[in-house]
């Protein structure tokens, strides 16, 4: 059988694997682009005179900003002290939202005790219970801790208790009928039916997190991202307070995209 005829054209090899590279990472390579995009504008822009420097600054200038607050040691030590921030309260409200929501779901007088705090609590903008936490807790860090991991509770308890409404009751009759107690029920059908909700919530909650430590640093703290957007913003430094702005949105980015490649990482597991 013959071989299909070689194209000799000089590049063409080169020319086919950039496209088979392109098919591969579409959706990166035009997010790439239309990011380089807007910071080209906005550099043109500022260098035109459309934007005023002191309303906004350029990326030019918030690179170079970026540069002297890292090698001054503020950015890191806010990125830490924030990070720190939201460790600890994502992990408290975990432990919290998902106690509360499996309780809620497993016993049905404990849900209708608790149904309507819960909702009221997931519902209503909790940033207004900050000055009583700083009334109770002082100022620094478990204020801001203490924020977060409020605003991040009621999410995932929720969802836990969506979650666990989804089991469907076969299964757990088929547990009790080959001789399973309720604790071979929880874990080998209540709590796996009730995973996907559960990191549902943990996405959601990731968001409301990071918003509880802005939020709490901003008014509460001497210390981290949302402090030091108040101090430069006091100033009126738009490009060193956009740098803090950027350190929010990365860690944004690391917390949803962790929790997305955890849940499928389950997802993978599950299929196999």
């Amino acid at each position: 059988m013959a071989s299909e005829p070689r194209d000799l054209r000089p590049g063409a090899g080169d020319v086919r694997a950039l496209g088979r590279w392109y098919r591969r990472h579409e959706g990166a390579a035009l997010g790439a682009i239309g990011l380089a995009g807007l910071l080209g504008s906005w550099e043109l822009a500022a260098i035109l005179g459309v934007i005023n420097p002191v309303i906004l600054a350029s990326p030019s200038r918030v690179g170079s900003a970026l540069a002297r607050q890292w090698r001054s040691g503020e950015l890191p030590a806010d990125l830490a002290t924030s990070a720190a921030e939201f460790v600890v309260a994502y992990a408290l409200a975990l432990l919290a939202g998902a106690a509360l929501g499996l309780v809620m779901g497993l016993v049905r007088d404990a849900e209708y005790a608790l149904d309507p705090l819960v909702w009221f609590l997931y519902s209503a903008p909790l940033v207004v219970f900050q000055p009583l936490l700083v009334v109770w807790l002082g100022f620094g860090f478990w204020t801001v801790v203490a924020l977060a991991a409020v605003l991040a509770a009621f999410p995932i308890a929720v969802n836990t208790l969506a979650g666990v409404r989804t089991v469907d009751p076969a299964l757990q009759r088929a547990v009790r009928a080959f001789g399973g107690r309720w604790l071979d029920e929880l874990i080998k059908v209540t709590l796996p039916a009730a995973l996907p909700l559960v990191l549902a919530g943990l996405r959601i909650a990731a968001g409301r997190a990071l918003v509880g430590i802005v939020v709490g640093e901003m008014f509460s703290a001497n210390a981290g991202l949302g402090f030091r957007l108040t101090f430069y913003g006091a100033r009126l430094r738009a490009a060193d307070v956009l740098v803090p702005v950027l350190g929010v949105v990365v860690m944004g980015l690391v917390a949803t995209q962790s929790v997305r490649l955890l849940e499928q990482r389950f997802r993978r597991g599950w299929a196999a």
